[in-house]
């Protein structure tokens, strides 16, 4: 399992993909910059609602759709370049293969978030002027970890699940996408716990002004649920024979209505 980790990060390396997750990173801090401080007007920017801000467009934007379509891609490239099928003759089955570059998806997800947690340091030196200590900068590191990683938990059965077919990985990141949106309409109300996007908001405690009152053991549980789900999906992925016969079947009927 480690070889299939470490090969998944030489890989990444060598994809374009990977600039999607920085843009997106990217363009959540920018974001906020502008939210925040057509928000506040003239009054003084504070690092804490700065770094609420960033957290915000984390979960409801940048990571469900950036994660999606980076673990889709990764996983729909041993199909298109046709390795599949040699990389499971040493043996290594495609459960394990999957597994293997899910894992490597969250390690990735822990970059991503340092380098979103850079991003907010940087321009909350730069546009906010008051209350910054490092106990608040911690606090931000901290809460981006914890809810970028919740973010990730929360879309691995749409990974795990359409992983499984050529060429599907696009249709998850649209369900990843509206599955993020939809967080900002459950944020702050009761559903805030049960909804997997948005549970990790209960475990840091995030307080974006309003008196929300979390249930971390309900959002705790209702990510364990997920984990369940996504190694159910896992466990029961069709093998490379049955996977690949879908995927032919599928390439000889769209052939036939091009001919007709």
């Amino acid at each position: 399992m480690l070889d299939i980790i470490t090969t998944e990060f030489q890989k990444i390396k060598r994809y374009n993909v990977l600039w999607v997750g920085v843009v997106a990173v990217l363009f959540s801090a920018l974001l906020a910059v502008f939210q925040i401080v057509s928000s506040h007007g003239s009054n003084p920017l504070t690092y804490d609602s700065f770094a609420n801000m960033v957290i915000w467009n984390n979960f409801s934007l940048a990571f469900p759709f950036g994660i999606t379509l980076i673990g889709g891609y990764l996983i729909n490239r041993e199909y298109t370049d046709e390795t599949l099928k040699s990389i499971l003759t040493v043996p290594v089955s495609l459960r394990k293969l999957l597994a293997g570059k899910l894992i490597a998806l969250g390690g990735l997800t822990i970059l991503l978030s340092l380098f979103s947690f850079l991003c907010t340091v940087i321009l909350g030196l730069i546009f906010c002027h008051i209350n910054i200590s490092v106990t608040l900068i911690v606090k931000s590191l901290v809460q981006l970890l914890i809810v970028n990683l919740c973010c990730y938990i929360a879309v691995l059965p749409i990974i795990a699940y359409f992983g499984r077919k050529q060429n599907a990985f696009l249709t998850g990141v649209g369900i990843a996408f509206v599955y993020g949106f939809c967080g900002v309409f459950v944020a702050g109300r009761n559903l805030t716990d049960f909804y997997p996007i948005t549970a990790g908001l209960g475990l840091v405690g995030y307080n974006n002004g309003a008196d929300t009152v979390y249930q971390p053991l309900v959002g705790a549980i209702t990510l364990v649920v997920i984990l369940i789900l996504a190694a159910i999906l896992l466990a029961f992925t069709p093998n490379y024979d049955k996977v690949m016969t879908i995927s032919k079947k599928k390439v000889t009927k769209h052939k036939k209505h091009s001919h007709k």
